[in-house]
């Protein structure tokens, strides 16, 4: 409910990104491509399609194997950004789509970041089951500590306060971690 209610007032920054990447695109061929990205992703054992801003030169997304991509984060970190995409994922605006997905009951506003299938694997055959049990945010722990050092497994930590913490307590903490990660944006930390 509170994702559907974001989405109004975050509807002009959305117009204004989507505006942004489709003028870079009348400048620089390399640019041009949808606004939208899908990228599939997996939150307590659910395949769904992770919604971003197009951010990547299209020479950078035909870089990827065919087939749905799972993970682009080296691609954005190898120099593969478009100029608006730099501006974009400054802001962490990037990610702002996502709250579609939240809306949609694909993941939570406060969780885990949900895994690349292929990352999401790797942990399952190694008997790790923390991220298909626990529930994937737009904002996490790890989110809200980017930019510093920090000791111990932050996602095993949430999923064990989620677990055993009370609503209310609950909620002091996400707002805890809600705060913390608008300060980590707010100075552009981690990026």
């Amino acid at each position: 409910m509170l994702a559907c209610l974001l989405l109004v007032p975050t509807a002009p920054i959305f117009v204004a990104c989507g505006v942004l990447i489709k003028l870079e695109g009348l400048i620089d061929r390399d640019a041009r491509g949808p606004v939208f990205f899908t990228e599939a992703r997996v939150c307590r054992g659910n395949v769904f399609g992770l919604l971003k801003f197009r951010t990547l030169r299209a020479s950078a997304l035909d870089s990827l194997p065919p087939g749905e991509p799972t993970h682009i984060a080296l691609l954005e970190q190898s120099g593969g950004l478009t100029r608006a995409g730099r501006l974009i994922r400054q802001w962490y605006l990037d990610e702002l789509p996502q709250l579609i997905n939240i809306a949609r009951g694909d993941m939570f506003l406060i969780g885990t970041r949900p895994w690349p299938i292929e990352l999401y694997e790797a942990d399952l055959a190694k008997g790790r089951t923390l991220k298909r049990d626990m529930p994937a945010g737009l904002v996490g722990p790890v989110q809200a500590h980017k930019g510093h050092v920090v000791e111990g497994d932050l996602d095993a930590e949430y999923w064990e306060a989620f677990k055993t913490l009370s609503g209310w307590r609950l909620l002091l903490l996400d707002l805890k971690i809600l705060k913390q990660s608008l300060r980590v944006q707010l100075e552009h930390k981690g990026i």
